[in-house]
């Protein structure tokens, strides 16, 4: 067998490996360039191509090549720019408190953040659309003489609202789980 066939054999994974991450690597090129052509976004696999390098060259003789990799800038954009982003999003998410007025009412308890509490689905009219929300937070108001508990999602942006007579009642309609804290 020649030394080409027999390097193709022993390398077999590595060069599947570099291969999809070259693919990948020209595709998220190609896009960043039809979109700066176009105007419009085109998607491509960003940080995909250098990953799918490093595990490649990771399965050769040669690992020193797995640096090739680390010269894809979504990469080190994902790791410098969007995760630390997700974190912070995260810990503001979970560390919010209310203004003292929300939604025109007095706010009187709010609930901890919680991405499980519930799911609600929203019919919307013709052509008959409907979308799921998850509630992460509940906020009870004290609104023209009555009770209001707002069902949130995320920490601001208000899918249901249910009148209530009393704070009790409010908190009936909320999830099982809740932990509230009084303003």
């Amino acid at each position: 067998m020649s030394y080409i066939g027999e390097f193709i054999k022993n390398n077999i994974l590595c060069i599947f490996f570099v291969g999809l991450g070259l693919l990948a690597w020209f595709v998220t090129i190609g896009a960043r360039i039809e979109s700066k052509k176009s105007g419009r976004y085109v998607s491509g696999v960003p940080g995909v191509g250098g990953i799918l390098i490093i595990i490649g060259f990771l399965f050769s003789p040669v690992k020193w090549l797995a640096l090739i990799g680390l010269l894809d800038f979504d990469m080190w954009y994902f790791f410098v720019k969007v995760v630390p982003d997700i974190i912070r999003a995260e810990r503001d998410e979970r560390n919010y408190i209310p203004p003292e007025e929300f939604d025109d009412g007095k706010v009187i308890e709010y609930s901890q953040f919680n991405k499980e509490f519930e799911e609600i689905i929203i019919e919307r009219e013709a052509p008959y659309a409907h979308s799921l929300h998850s509630i992460c937070r509940y906020i009870i108001i004290r609104k023209e003489g009555k009770y209001v508990l707002l069902k949130n999602e995320h920490n601001i942006k208000v899918i249901e609202r249910i009148e209530c007579d009393t704070l009790e009642e409010c908190e009936k309609h909320a999830s099982k789980k809740v932990k509230w804290n009084s303003k």
